[in-house]
């Protein structure tokens, strides 16, 4: 039959076993997803039932949430967001105003302090010294009188010197830390620390350097806290006198019988200027906050405050007898101390003293006063102490700077040999003291019952 009369023959499907393909790696191939039904496709009973149950599972966990629309959502997150802006701006403003007033009291404090208007009452509060408390701090290495003594400003260590060149770190509470034994006359080069009598120590506010001066011209800078040696000066001509830290900074201040001052910057371990003005050897020197220092000048009986900054000298004079040392209260009040047995109050806009105390701690069998032997105030209080040369007492005296201008007397603490040096804490708790049997500058008279220490007095306060 001709083959376009012949009609189709019909379509057979053939089962064709699919080739087994096998990559050359030898794994077989990766199933290649399945192409999604058309939405529009009808949905057996089997597969209706199937999705219905799986929306009952759902169902069980579903949550408010949830079934929030869109616009309930924005909604809440909104609410959300704000309530946690306003909790932020409520804790920051707490925090700023505690740091605020924090600040602006502290500022304020500053500002009273650089004007010498700070003030704290703490005369009145003290009821009498606790005898039965006192500690005696001696070492080995000091078998001769203490002459100088400082504390760090957080009242943890004391720090002394003595007539046996030797240096002696203590806790308050009487552990020895650190000794730097003395040396003979001659070893200047090759011995580290002292080799001649130490006349003043000093450590500066922050507690990161101590610096010692002796009766050679030899001045010390030494690591507070490792008391490892760090530099020596050699620029005054005789003893030093006195030592004082600018607070706040590393300028030290240090002056001598050769009647200089001279400034040093710790920092840079480095001499910055000299300041002259005094006519005989320079006995004392103090500083506090501001770029000054003040000094006593012994027998000149003169005061000096050199104002760094001007570049200019404040003179004083009104003792009768050589000055022995200076102390100040404030930036504007201070007080010295004579031979003549007299304690004198200035203030720097007067050049007269604004108090005369004579005969402070009594007079000798001789009809001659004590020696006042050395004084230390509290800063910015109403409190001062005073030591007789031999006497055998520390007073303790309340600063009257009102218009009845003067000192009153409060206790006398009893101590047997001569006071060299003293000290308050900086909150007034305890009195320190540097004795030895002699003077530190002399051996005119001696007391052998005394002990060569350190005395660290507590004082009770009133209930």
């Amino acid at each position: 039959m001709p083959f376009f009369i012949r009609g189709k023959r019909p379509h057979t499907r053939v089962d064709k076993k699919p080739k087994r393909i096998i990559k050359k790696n030898g794994q077989p191939p990766v199933k290649r997803p399945k192409v999604q039904k058309d939405l529009d496709e009808e949905i057996t009973s089997e597969e209706d039932e199937y999705v219905k149950g799986k929306q009952e599972n759902f169902e069980e966990y579903e949550t408010a949430e949830d079934l929030e629309t869109a616009q309930e959502k924005k909604v809440r997150l909104a609410r959300q967001y704000i309530k946690e802006l306003e909790e932020q701006k409520a804790n920051d403003l707490e925090a700023k105003r505690v740091d605020y007033d924090a600040i602006g009291h502290r500022l304020q404090e500053d500002v009273w302090e650089a004007s010498g208007k700070l003030y704290k009452p703490v005369a009145d509060t003290i009821a009498e010294a606790d005898l039965e408390n006192i500690l005696t701090l001696k070492s080995k290495q000091q078998k001769l009188p203490i002459t100088c003594m400082t504390l760090t400003s957080d009242d943890q260590f004391i720090f002394c010197g003595s007539k046996d060149c030797s240096l002696v770190k203590y806790t308050i509470d009487g552990k020895r830390v650190a000794t730097i034994p003395g040396g003979r006359k001659g070893t200047e080069k090759v011995h580290i620390g002292h080799t001649r009598h130490v006349y003043s120590i000093a450590v500066s506010s922050d507690g990161m350097y101590l610096a010692s001066g002796d009766q050679g011209g030899y001045i010390h800078i030494w690591n507070a806290k490792t008391m490892e040696l760090l530099k020596t000066f050699k620029k005054h001509r005789a003893a030093i006198s006195g030592l004082a830290f600018r607070r706040g900074t590393h300028t030290l201040y240090s002056c001598s019988h050769d009647r200089m001052v001279i400034v040093w910057n710790i920092d840079a371990m480095a001499f910055v200027e000299h300041l002259g003005g005094h006519q005989d050897a320079i006995t004392g020197i103090d500083a506090l906050h501001r770029e000054s220092c003040i000094t006593s000048g012994g027998r000149d009986q003169s005061v000096i405050v050199y104002v760094i900054v001007e570049d200019k000298q404040l003179r004083f004079s009104g003792h009768q007898d050589s000055i022995d040392g200076v102390k100040l209260l404030n930036e504007r009040t201070f007080f010295t101390y004579s031979q003549d047995g007299t304690i004198c109050m200035w203030i720097t806009s007067k050049k007269r003293p604004q108090c005369v105390h004579k005969a402070a701690h009594g007079y000798q069998t001789n009809g001659q006063p004590h020696w006042i032997t050395a004084i230390a105030t509290l800063v910015n209080s109403d409190l001062l102490a005073s030591a007789g040369s031999m006497d055998g007492f520390i007073r303790l005296w309340k600063i009257n700077t009102g218009k009845q201008r003067g000192l009153e007397p409060i206790l006398s603490i009893p101590m047997v040999g001569v006071v060299n040096s003293l000290a308050f804490t900086s909150n007034g708790s305890h009195l320190v003291a540097g004795v030895g049997r002699e003077h530190k500058l002399g051996r005119w008279y001696c007391i052998k019952d005394s002990k060569n220490s350190v005395v660290v007095i507590p004082l009770k306060k009133k209930s």
